[in-house]
């Protein structure tokens, strides 16, 4: 089960180097990938072309009035990226992914090595690239978070292009979400016209400040790490974060209880007792987010879902994520 794009050739449009939650089809770097590595071991050097959509009149051959297909370009012939209906404007712009891809050298001022995970779903209608900044966070001394930036890129019209600085647990892989000023965890957006590139200059300046956004997290996570918290409390806590439902006599549902016990168990697992973290709304937090990442996301043979890492990195479950720490923010002393 999955939705990773696909070249003619049946070649992954997807590329990845360490130990990253996402999957393991398309190709394994052996480290950190500049972005012109990543954009052709991905095979995601394509182009997007816009072009007029027409309809048939008395067997002729009329153009929609400011109605235009999205298409991808491979071996000379289109692949359409908009279908079922869909369609952009006059004012869409695409964003090509080289332009994407450069774009992340000039938010971190460098061509060195940095991409860990980049990919397309679909028929390539969303790209993405996950790329590691140079420094990390240490908590307690002993608890490591990597800095992240995760930008995506849509080509079918249904969404803006996002750019989101993202914390990655080392020591279990773990997503982790960022309460910023856009609101919800979604980051800096942008959206597909024509001044798209001026709107570009004025998201790079406000990721200069991406170090800040970075900054007053870990500030927000030492009062997680220095807040205990009860076991009732840690379960209210998850059944709230996964919305699970009770019956009229307080019960969960089946599989409600089964979410609950995998969450305990990863409270209680080495990882999330790090340092001082027991008992903490830091552990808590990461118990819920753990589960998310690696146990929603598997089949019930065991194999990982790719659908469903989608979902960990850009859909319901993302958005579980967001809830796991605005939550957690409300239990802070």
């Amino acid at each position: 089960m999955h939705n990773l794009a696909q070249t003619k050739e049946g070649e992954w449009m997807t590329a990845w180097a360490g130990a990253t939650p996402w999957h393991k089809l398309g190709t394994q770097a052996q480290g950190l990938m500049t972005t012109t590595e990543a954009l052709e071991k991905a095979h995601l050097d394509w182009r997007v072309v816009k072009e007029p959509l027409y309809y048939e009149d008395n067997n002729e051959m009329e153009v929609l009035p400011a109605t235009y297909g999205v298409f991808r370009t491979e071996d000379g012939k289109r692949i359409p990226l908009t279908k079922n209906g869909k369609a952009v404007g006059k004012v869409w712009k695409a964003l090509q992914n080289v332009e994407a891809f450069s774009f992340l050298d000039e938010l971190t001022g460098d061509h060195k090595p940095k991409v860990e995970v980049c990919g397309a779903l679909g028929n390539g209608q969303t790209v993405w690239i996950l790329a590691r900044l140079p420094t990390s966070i240490v908590f307690d001394g002993v608890d490591t978070v990597h800095k992240y930036i995760l930008i995506s890129n849509t080509h079918d019209g249904t969404g803006s292009v996002r750019i989101l600085p993202t914390p990655i647990r080392v020591v279990c892989f773990n997503t982790l979400s960022m309460a910023l000023r856009q609101g919800a965890g979604q980051g800096y957006a942008i959206r597909h016209t024509g001044k798209m590139h001026e709107r570009m200059d004025e998201v790079k300046k406000a990721l200069q400040n991406v170090e800040q956004d970075f900054s007053d997290w870990a500030y927000k996570v030492e009062i997680m790490i220095n807040t205990k918290i009860t076991a009732e409390q840690s379960q209210e806590y998850f059944i709230n974060v996964m919305q699970l439902k009770r019956d009229d006599e307080g019960n969960l549902a089946t599989r409600g209880k089964n979410i609950l016990h995998t969450t305990n168990i990863l409270l209680m697992s080495p990882s999330n007792n790090v340092g001082k973290m027991s008992g903490t709304v830091w552990a808590a937090y990461n118990a819920i987010t753990e589960s998310i990442d690696h146990k929603l996301t598997q089949l019930r043979n065991g194999d990982t879902s790719t659908k469903r890492l989608e979902s960990a990195m850009f859909g319901p479950l993302a958005r579980r994520k967001v809830a796991a720490w605005n939550l957690a923010m409300e239990m802070l002393a």
